[in-house]
């Protein structure tokens, strides 16, 4: 019994999955400690709260629209049905091929893909579970209270747009994913390389017209002496 829980101890942690929880609950408690906080952090109303003042801080906004302020729809309920779908697709799409190829997939691969998970649902809980009385935002461009995403992380002068742990996540891994591919490539090619067989060189030594001379004249000799 206990051999049987310390292998499935050890399987859960070598999946990763526990990160994508993980990085699940932080995104949603940290979300709802905003909501509930936000007459002291909100953007519409106030600078918000400075971790690191000019650079860092918490900003309370709702993103209604698809992403990076991307307004496509102009409508919150195709724009939240859309999201919604588009989340799960992902989310569906990526656990299909880690159930298909589990034992194909290394570790890395594993924690940057839960992350990507994490990331989807974490968005997409915020989608379908909060509205916009919970959430008590005002859109000034809106003209009204609106539903969405929750972002609070605000680098100053740096990026525009306000974030989360759950588009954190989804960034992180993606650029994990790529500098990982990126190193493997060039390791393959290095390995190729040294696999590939030597060309020896030509070591045959081209006589002058002397030395020629002399090699014809010492074989002629050779002969009649013979």
């Amino acid at each position: 019994m206990e051999n049987k829980f310390l292998k499935g101890l050890k399987w859960f942690f070598d999946s990763y999955i526990w990160l994508g929880l993980i990085l699940l609950i932080i995104d949603i408690v940290t979300k709802n400690v905003v909501v509930q906080n936000q007459a002291n952090i909100a953007g519409g109303q106030n600078n918000g709260i400075d971790i690191i003042p000019g650079f860092l801080g918490i900003n309370y906004t709702i993103n209604n629209k698809v992403v990076f302020g991307l307004d496509i729809f102009k409508n919150d309920v195709a724009t939240r049905i859309v999201f919604i779908v588009v989340a799960l697709l992902v989310t569906g799409g990526i656990l299909f091929y880690l159930i298909k190829k589990w034992d194909k997939v290394n570790r890395f691969y594993k924690a940057c893909l839960f992350m990507i998970i994490s990331g989807a649902l974490g968005n997409a809980i915020d989608r379908i579970f909060y509205s916009a009385e919970y959430l008590n935002y005002y859109n000034a461009e809106a003209g009204r209270y609106v539903s969405g995403v929750v972002d609070w992380i605000d680098f100053y002068g740096i990026w525009g747009f306000n974030f989360n742990i759950a588009d954190s996540a989804v960034v992180v891994a993606a650029f994990m994913l790529i500098i990982y591919m990126i190193v493997m490539e060039i390791i393959d090619y290095r390995k190729k390389k040294q696999l590939e067989p030597k060309v020896e060189e030509d070591n045959t030594k081209v006589l002058s017209k002397t030395e020629q001379e002399k090699n014809k004249y010492i074989e002629e000799n050779t002969s009649k002496d013979e």
